[in-house]
């Protein structure tokens, strides 16, 4: 029972192993993910920046979209994996890595699959706490909680996905999932940050 249920709440191990360094796949995830980081932020501001609008203005704002998409899906990903991947360069491994730029990919593709299963609480969130994120997206206690609760959550998933692709000993579980934990925080506000005080203001 325990294991059918954290299988369900951080992917079984078996998923991640799976992973493959193809690079089709990565650029579909970046995608994926911008979109995502994008669309938190644009949600409530789609009839006012796509409707009613001169069809160069219209253009022009869809254009944007797909590159914000692009580029805050790159910057997420690849800002993730860079420092960690340096830093589990100096871990003890059961088993040595052969392919160097393979693992690199497997490890984005990791922070990539841990959204699939927060996309839909974050999207059930903002439904229910539409008054406190629409506009000046004013967080209210409850959400600001829920959000860390899910930032853990992604984590747990991201922690267990590197340890599938990386077969660090046991002993470093608590060390990895510190350092995941702490990084996905600090890299999901900044990056946050970046589309809503920063890119969001380019659309016309």
């Amino acid at each position: 029972m325990k294991k059918f249920l954290i299988d369900r709440l951080l992917f079984p191990k078996s998923y991640f192993k799976k992973l493959t360094s193809k690079l089709h796949t990565l650029y579909i995830g970046l995608a994926l993910v911008g979109l995502f980081k994008l669309g938190m932020s644009l949600i409530y501001r789609i009839p006012f920046y796509f409707f009613n609008k001169p069809p160069e203005v219209l253009v022009y704002n869809i254009s944007l979209t797909f590159c914000i998409i692009i580029l805050t899906g790159l910057l997420d990903t690849v800002f993730f994996a860079m420092p960690l991947f340096d830093a589990f360069k100096n871990f003890a491994l059961r088993k040595r890595i052969t392919d160097i730029k393979g693992q690199f990919i497997k490890l984005m593709k990791v922070y990539i699959v841990s959204y699939f299963l927060i996309i839909p609480i974050y999207i059930l969130l903002h439904i229910v706490f539409r008054e406190n994120v629409a506009g000046l997206r004013i967080y209210s206690g409850y959400f600001l909680i829920i959000k860390i609760i899910i930032v853990l959550w992604q984590s747990a998933i991201v922690t267990r996905g590197i340890y599938v692709i990386y077969t660090f000993h046991k002993k470093l579980k608590i060390l990895v999932f510190f350092m995941v934990s702490t990084w996905v925080m600090l890299l999901g506000y900044t990056v946050d940050y970046l589309v809503n005080a920063w890119l969001i203001k380019l659309f016309m």
